[in-house]
């Protein structure tokens, strides 16, 4: 949090830190998980600054998201292999990276699974709604006949 903070009022340098700090010596992973954090720093603070292009990755993995893109969604991660790790902990099957939603709700429960189920809504499908909301008639009704 520190670090974005400084970001986003304009320090030019974030130099990132491990939970071992001053504690002993970082291995691998302990590099790792501090350049991921000070990435995720550095990455808020650009888009705090409203920083031109800073939201871009953002908003393709949001529609990668969104369109259950799994492998693109790896891809624009910050860390690719523990995102890809993470998913297939619970779903390692290759046609689980095609699936149409995720581990945390599954296919029932899935909110954008839902949102996209509801934008396939047609224009003719949401006029015929709006029409019915108006007080016409969705079919054609013959008049009734007159007492002629």
């Amino acid at each position: 949090i520190g670090a974005a903070m400084i970001g986003w009022h304009g320090a030019s340098m974030l130099c990132y830190v491990t939970p071992k700090e001053h504690l002993g010596l970082p291995n691998r992973e302990d590099v790792k998980q501090g350049i991921i954090a000070y990435k995720i720093a550095a990455h808020a603070a650009d888009v705090a600054r409203q920083r031109p292009g800073a939201r871009d990755r953002d908003d393709e993995l949001s529609r990668a998201r969104f369109s259950f893109d799994w492998k693109r969604q790896f891809e624009l991660s910050l860390d690719p292999e523990t995102a890809q790790a993470f998913h297939d902990e619970t779903l390692p099957e290759e046609g689980f990276k095609e699936a149409a939603f995720c581990s945390m709700c599954g296919p029932k429960f899935c909110s954008m699974n839902h949102s996209s189920k509801t934008q396939e809504f047609t224009e003719a499908e949401a006029a015929a709604v709006l029409a019915a909301a108006a007080g016409e008639h969705l079919v054609n009704i013959p008049e009734p006949a007159s007492g002629d």
